[in-house]
């Protein structure tokens, strides 16, 4: 966009949030704000500048809620937000990481520019605006991180009906040992995160002798997870490791999720428009037990007529059965089908599939 109610280098790229869940001068928008403001921390520039920040470059602060009430600050890495900003490619499937359009590398000497001219703005719009107008919430900072111990997660890609294995490694970084208590579990996940169910968690006590790592192997069986994975198949591995001498606590965090769909889609290789064909669907059952009640629901715009279901009953365990989709394409060019699989087992599993259409 070009906006001519802003400096000249503020045109370009925009960013807009249509469904902005804050308030902007009593109004529920956000933006357009300069995608160039916002990576150089200019957040008195309108429009909402300082919203797309602050989202972009925020730092979490993690405290453990104790059972007598109180909170106790957990360390370790608590970067959750602004890690990765992408989109589509233009032309293609590809994801397009754009996040150097959007802040600088995270450490580096300009973002820190950035960040103090930031805090700066925000400490010069406390002082000009009225506390009776603007209410400003405080929040306890937690304490600076005492390099003493370490946890690191390590996960391999995880897929439908495999087990888990977990490599969890701690670090001592002093010269003495340290006794430690260690908690991990794993919880299912809604599509914004929010926690669906504790779906498992184990709890270890050792010895970390000085300046040493400690590596813990674990295997959860799918079983002990896989009824309860929800929709979006999305888990949070979380390790809390407490050093039972200062009480210290630490945390580790990594989210996997289970995206490899039991659908292929197959088409012919030439494909002309208003001329009937077939599609083939496969679904292979990936687990240990027959996929009960199946149902396959098919789309494509420009291929086939509104939306089809397809009902194949039970699947075998480690079975495949396949489904053939007679269509007529009324559209050419790139049309894309789309089937998506749900079952007593499994949920929302989505495959698609672009082929493209000669013209008639």
């Amino acid at each position: 966009m070009a906006r001519s109610d802003l400096l000249p280098e503020y045109s370009g790229w925009q960013a807009l949030d249509a469904t902005c869940q804050e308030k902007s001068k009593g109004v529920s928008f956000c933006g357009p704000a300069p995608v160039r403001a916002i990576k150089e921390g200019d957040t008195q520039v309108d429009y909402d500048v300082c919203y797309f920040f602050a989202a972009i470059n925020a730092k979490c602060h993690v405290w453990i809620h104790k059972a007598d009430d109180t909170l106790k600050p957990a360390f370790g890495g608590t970067k959750y937000t602004g890690n990765n900003i992408s989109t589509k490619s233009v032309g293609s499937e590809r994801c397009e990481d754009i996040t150097q359009n959007y802040k600088y590398p995270e450490g580096s000497l300009q973002e820190k520019k950035v960040l103090d001219k930031a805090y700066r703005n925000m400490k010069e719009l406390e002082t000009t605006s009225s506390m009776s107008s603007t209410q400003f919430i405080f929040f306890p900072t937690a304490l600076e991180e005492p390099v003493n111990l370490f946890i690191h997660f390590q996960s391999s890609s995880l897929q439908l009906g495999q087990d888990m294995t977990l490599s969890i490694e701690v670090f001592n970084h002093t010269d003495r040992e340290k006794a430690t208590h260690l908690v991990v579990g794993i919880q299912a996940l809604h599509y914004n995160g929010v926690p669906i169910a504790q779906l498992w968690k184990e709890e270890f006590h050792f010895n970390l002798h000085s300046n040493s790592v400690n590596n813990l192997k674990v295997s959860v069986p799918y079983t002990w997870f896989g009824k309860e994975l929800g929709e979006n198949h999305l888990l949070r591995l979380t390790a809390v490791l407490r050093d039972e001498d200062s009480s210290f606590m630490y945390l580790a965090q990594e989210e996997i999720s289970i995206s490899d769909s039991p659908l292929t889609i197959e088409f012919p290789e030439n494909v002309v428009q208003y001329e009937p064909s077939r599609a083939r669907i496969s679904l292979q059952n990936p687990l240990m037990e027959p996929l009960e009640q199946c149902v396959v629901a098919v789309t494509g715009r420009g291929l086939i007529y509104r939306h089809r279901n397809y009902r194949l009953g039970s699947v075998q365990a480690k079975s495949t059965q396949e489904l053939e989709i007679p269509f007529t394409p009324t559209r050419a060019g790139p049309r894309r089908l789309t089937a998506r699989l749900t079952c007593l087992q499994l949920h929302n599993l989505k495959s698609y599939r672009t082929t493209n259409i000669a013209a008639a």
